[in-house]
């Protein structure tokens, strides 16, 4: 299990660099999207009450930033599995011209796409964590589906920004030094 934290930190150190700022793009464009979903639909800006759709294990402290990264990934394949649905059921309830609000869905299911791509490079090997969905909307009416809709984006905010946040507070290790390179220094002060 050593070799497998150790070659998780190494990824963490040599790929963590784009993955921090995709994620904090991906989570404004997340917010925006959102957003345009409330003006186009005409709902209210608080939050649709229940629970997130999405449920992970809780991120306790003891954890590794790697084991963290693996929990938040399966959330974020999970937001990806539903918002490939939401485009799905959009399409067969809502007949509409491509505007910004589609615009913005496709955006984010790309970067949403290229975050998971990055974060699967960070994951130790062996570690797979599974995300829950909580509710998974049956054939109810338009109201219910706009309302799922609106839960849906609501849980990718929140994921992404958790994943966003986490990828951000990862720390920055340092390499070690080798004993050559002390040696030296050693020998150069003498």
């Amino acid at each position: 299990m050593a070799g497998r934290a150790s070659r998780g930190r190494h990824w963490l150190r040599g790929h963590a660099g784009s993955s921090p700022a995709l994620a904090r793009l991906l989570h404004e464009e997340c917010i925006q999207l959102l957003e345009l979903y409330r003006k186009r639909e005409s709902l209210p800006s608080s939050p649709v009450a229940g629970d997130y759709l999405v449920s992970i294990p809780p991120l306790v402290p003891p954890m590794s930033h790697a084991e963290k990264i693996s929990i938040l990934h399966a959330a974020l394949k999970e937001c990806l599995r539903l918002l490939e649905d939401v485009i799905t059921r959009e399409n067969a309830e809502f007949s509409e011209e491509e505007g910004e609000y589609t615009r913005q869905r496709t955006t984010v299911k790309d970067l949403l796409g290229h975050l998971l791509v990055s974060t699967e490079r960070l994951l130790v090997d062996g570690q797979r964590f599974e995300a829950a969905v909580k509710e998974e909307l049956d054939g109810s009416g338009i109201f219910d589906l706009k309302m799922w809709i609106s839960r849906v984006l609501q849980d990718l905010v929140h994921w992404t920004g958790q994943t966003s946040d986490t990828l951000n507070q990862a720390p920055a290790e340092k390499a070690p030094i080798s004993r050559r390179t002390r040696k030296g220094t050693r020998k150069t002060r003498n």
